[in-house]
This record gives C-alpha cells, sequence and structure tokens, in this order.
C-alpha cells in the first residue's frame, strides 16, 4: 500500500504540489500519518521522506495566521486552485490532531505540539466564525462550520472526534 502511494506521489507531484492526487479531499492528513508510519515499521527513508514532504504541505495548506482551516467538505482543492473554506467537519481536525501527534513522536518538534493546540482550540472557537463547536451543556459536538454560522447537529462522529482530539491534546498540552 505505501509502494502504491509513493507511485501515487510520484506520477503526481511537483515542486508546488507535493501530494498523491491533483485534489486534496477527504481525510488528507491520514495519508502522510500512514506512510511516516509505513516508513517506520519498514525502515523505508523513502516512505519517510514522502510522509514529511506531504505533511509539510498539508499543513502549510491548512494552517495559516494561528488558524486552522481545513479542507472544505462542500467542494476539494484542487491542484492550482484556491481553496474553499468553508465546510469545515470536526473529524479534519481530529484527523489531523492525530497526523500531528505521530509525526511529534519521530521527531519530537515542537511545532507539531503549537499546531495540535491551535487545531484543537478551534473546537473551542478559535475559528473563522468564533462559535465554539464543543458544547459543554450536552458533552457533544456540533457537526461543523459553515461560511455564516455553525452546523448544530451533533452527530457521534462529530462528538467521537472531539473525544479523539481531547485525549491526544491532553497528554501533551
Amino acid at each position: 500500500m505505501a509502494d502504491n502511494l509513493v507511485s501515487k506521489y510520484r506520477g503526481v507531484s511537483n515542486k508546488d504540489w507535493q501530494w498523491f492526487e491533483d485534489y486534496l479531499t477527504y481525510a488528507n492528513a491520514l495519508l502522510p500519518q500512514a506512510m511516516l508510519l509505513a516508513g517506520e515499521c519498514t525502515k523505508n527513508e523513502l516512505f519517510k521522506d514522502v510522509a514529511h514532504k506531504t505533511f509539510d504541505f498539508l499543513i502549510n495548506i491548512i494552517f495559516k495566521n494561528e488558524k486552522i482551516n481545513v479542507i472544505s467538505n462542500q467542494s476539494w482543492h484542487h491542484k492550482g486552485k484556491n481553496n474553499n473554506r468553508y465546510g469545515e467537519q470536526p473529524i479534519e481536525i481530529a484527523y489531523t490532531i492525530l497526523a500531528l501527534e505521530t509525526f511529534y513522536i519521530e521527531n519530537c518538534n515542537k511545532d507539531f505540539l503549537h499546531k495540535m493546540k491551535i487545531a484543537f482550540n478551534w473546537f473551542l472557537g478559535e475559528n473563522h466564525l468564533n462559535q465554539i463547536i464543543y458544547n459543554p451543556s450536552t458533552g457533544g459536538c456540533y457537526d461543523g462550520l459553515e461560511e455564516q454560522h455553525v452546523n448544530l447537529n451533533q452527530g457521534a462522529e462529530s462528538t467521537v472526534s472531539y473525544l479523539l482530539a481531547r485525549l491526544v491534546v491532553e497528554k501533551y498540552l
């Protein structure tokens, strides 16, 4: 599987686009995380190199001005085009935090901890709407951020995403 991802990366990436496909879609942070773990398990430096290049690329897209804006679920981020900023979901924040932890464990770069805090604070209102996403009254988590409002549904996926993110962050921050 990791060899397949390397092949896809080689077929699509260039100096400005360090990714596996011509677009970023859903669960993006899991791909570099998987590559890093594959590299660690197999001692394959190529896997680790691709992991770092792709994760750095993703991080540079989603972290701006001490905030996180993950890839929108309304439209994917296509190579050479601007990223749609709205339609952010808690699961994307959680996946990013899980990947940040893996990269932190691998090389103890404190910037990953800093980004973990930024990402987790998205749940607590440090987002483009300045609205809390975690609901302390119910223990649930709202389903996401749209352009001008919070999606007030509190589905299981969003709540589990918040809890996973919190469990990771509490170990370090």
